[in-house]
Order: C-alpha cells, then sequence, then structure tokens
C-alpha cells in the first residue's frame, strides 16, 4: 500500500517549469536526468527503473524532493529560491530558451526573477514593476531610455514654441513670460509628481 500515497504526492507537485510549444522544437534535451553534474552532486538523488535521476532531495532526513525531473517538465511542491535556480539551470542545460511556468504567484515570481537572470525568457507571470527592479531590469514606468526620448521631445517642442512665439509677439518681454510657461507645462507632463508636490505645498501654506 505505500507507493499509492507516493504517487499521490507526485500528483500534488503543481508548481513547474516547462519548454514552452514555441521552443520544443528547439529544446535540446527532454529526458529525464539529462542535468548539469554539479547539480547532481549537491543532492540527494531517487533514480527511475532506467537509473536516470528522478527525485532530487536536499538531505536525508528530507521526507519531500526539493523537485522531481519528469522529463519534459520539473515539478516541485516548494518555491524555495535554490531549488527554483536549479530548475532554471536544468532547463538552461537542456537548452530550453523559453519555459513556461506554472503554480502558484510565489513560485511564478521566483522562477521568473531566476530566469532572466540566466537569459531564460519566460511564459506564464506577469513580473510587477519591483519584480522587474529584482532581475535587475529596467522599470517599464520610466526606464532610462524612455526619459531619453521625452527630453529629445521635450527640446524639439520648445524649439518649435520658439520660433513661433518669435514670429508671432514682438515684445520680449511678452515672449519671455510666454516661453517659460511653455517650458513649465512640458516639464509637469514629464514629471507629474513634481505639480502634485507643488500643489500640495500651496495648499499646506494656505
Amino acid at each position: 500500500m505505500s507507493p499509492r500515497p507516493a504517487k499521490a504526492l507526485e500528483r500534488s507537485a503543481d508548481n513547474a517549469v516547462s519548454p514552452t510549444p514555441a521552443n520544443g522544437g528547439g529544446a535540446r534535451s527532454r529526458t529525464r536526468g539529462d542535468a548539469p553534474q554539479a547539480i547532481l552532486d549537491r543532492y540527494l538523488i531517487e533514480r527511475d527503473r532506467l537509473g536516470r535521476a528522478a527525485r532530487f532531495y536536499r538531505d536525508h532526513r528530507a521526507t519531500e524532493p526539493m523537485f522531481r525531473d519528469e522529463g519534459r517538465k520539473l515539478t516541485t511542491t516548494q518555491s524555495y529560491p535554490d531549488a527554483v535556480a536549479d530548475m532554471l539551470k536544468i532547463a538552461q542545460h537542456r537548452g530550453w530558451t523559453e519555459v513556461r511556468v506554472s503554480g502558484d504567484e510565489g513560485f511564478r515570481r521566483e522562477a521568473w526573477i531566476q530566469a532572466r537572470s540566466l537569459g531564460v525568457e519566460v511564459k506564464g507571470y506577469m513580473p510587477r514593476d519591483r519584480d522587474r527592479q529584482a532581475a535587475g531590469e529596467p522599470s517599464l514606468a520610466r526606464s532610462p531610455s524612455s526619459r531619453h526620448l521625452d527630453e529629445r521631445a521635450q527640446e524639439d517642442r520648445l524649439r518649435a514654441a520658439s520660433v513661433v512665439v518669435k514670429r508671432l509677439i514682438e515684445d520680449p518681454a511678452a515672449r519671455t513670460r510666454l516661453m517659460e510657461r511653455a517650458v513649465q507645462r512640458l516639464h509637469n507632463q514629464l514629471d507629474p509628481g513634481r505639480m502634485r508636490d507643488r500643489d500640495g505645498s500651496r495648499d499646506r501654506r494656505s
């Protein structure tokens, strides 16, 4: 009767890493036990009937493996960062340049962050801005490249406004006032927080 609970435990391993269908044809390997030697040496391993590494244990006291190798996917019931890292290293070793992650959100988040550091593309998780920061990637909200483009656009708009003002307004003082207002509006568009801070300080003074 003992094998049946073991099978039930294997079915409960919902957190998984697998090659995406798009990458499936290009995956170098889906063979169970095909892993870097450093990882095989790090764990206590239970093998299948063909002698292939199937279950990876942290130590002899563990009742549950850190993760399982099912060939076409790697599964785990846990979300330990070191286990996730080793699963992804196996995926990379097998040529899985794009993977799909499934399971609980904590596992998918950890897998996305660590996969990006290895250059592996990930499907199955929509990263938040702080996840991108943790992975060392620029924020999509205000990345350096987007800010650079905004500043270039600002300069172009100011030059165009200056030409129009010079053509239409002869009074130098009036020209200066209009250009100062134009500059202020563009600054506020680039950094809305500046306007909120200024309005907040104005309210506090009143």
